[in-house]
């Protein structure tokens, strides 16, 4: 008789609610224990300003109540271990996201098969043709996820459209754009789509992945999309004498598909830059 099947891991292994002042105090509190530098302001999404005595008195009490923190200034070996996967990280995914005026930064670390991300919401509205934040949650979700399910543990973060979460599919080759955008257009004479985009989009997502190796320059991808109507949108530019900016309209699943190329490209060149520097 067969042996019955493992059942799958959960995309995400653990997972956290805090304050982003009790956040801010495990990122210093890890940075200190590992001799980091100026590795704080990496672990979230918006650069933290020094916490007072009462914020940090309330923040250690936060953490020790989750059962984070045994005492005031340490935090649990388990979470600095799962917070320095974001601070050391090697591979870096930050996706950003607009949705029913609501905006959201998530910052996902990579590093030796494991990844921890940090995601936080914020209030926006539209200021004519651009979105802009208006404040932030004082919170911050927290989750320790495996690699292999960097795009489950991604696309639970993003606006709730299929066309934006969907498994990876590829776009066809050679497809044409369905609007291209010339530098300088007049916002309130662009054809369609991208009038709709600018004006009146139902959401967007920007994803960038950066892969750090010491001694080399980070190595930066980025992808743009804009959904209308069911429709998404990649958002691409082409520079030269006359940049331009091309829409072309992409398949659910689009998103996804470019992530995982962009991590495995980013492993690539961390796997290249470990063998040149081995010669």
């Amino acid at each position: 008789m067969s042996e019955p099947a493992a059942a799958p891991r959960p995309i995400v292994l653990r997972r956290a609610q805090l304050s982003t002042a009790a956040w801010q105090l495990m990122c210093e509190s890890t940075s200190a224990a590992l001799g980091l530098q100026e590795a704080a302001a990496a672990g979230g999404p918006e650069q933290p300003a020094p916490l007072d005595e009462a914020a940090a008195a309330a923040g250690w009490a936060e953490l020790s109540k989750l059962e984070m923190s045994p005492a005031v200034g340490e935090v649990k070996r388990e979470w600095i271990g799962a917070v320095a996967l974001l601070l050391t990280a090697p591979i870096t995914v930050t996706a950003r996201a607009t949705f029913n005026d609501v905006s959201t930064t998530s910052v996902l670390g990579l590093r030796a098969g494991r990844g921890l991300a940090v995601h936080q919401r914020h209030l926006s509205e539209r200021d004519g043709k651009s979105t802009v934040i208006t404040g932030s949650e004082d919170s911050v979700e927290v989750t320790l996820f495996d690699e292999e399910n960097i795009w489950g543990a991604t696309a639970r973060l993003l606006p709730p459209l299929d066309l934006l979460r969907a498994a990876a599919t590829a776009a066809p080759m050679g497809q044409q754009p369905a609007a291209v955008v010339s530098a300088g257009a007049d916002p309130d004479q662009l054809p369609e789509p991208a009038a709709s985009l600018v004006h009146a989009e139902d959401a967007n997502v920007t994803l960038s992945v950066v892969t750090s190796t010491a001694g080399q320059p980070a190595r930066v991808w980025a992808g743009m999309w804009s959904v209308k109507d069911q429709h998404l949108y990649s958002v691409t530019t082409k520079t030269g004498a006359t940049p331009e900016l091309h829409l072309t309209e992409v398949p659910a699943g689009h998103v996804a598909n470019e992530l995982v190329f962009a991590v495995v490209g980013a492993h690539e060149a961390l796997a290249a830059a470990g063998k040149y520097g081995a010669q």
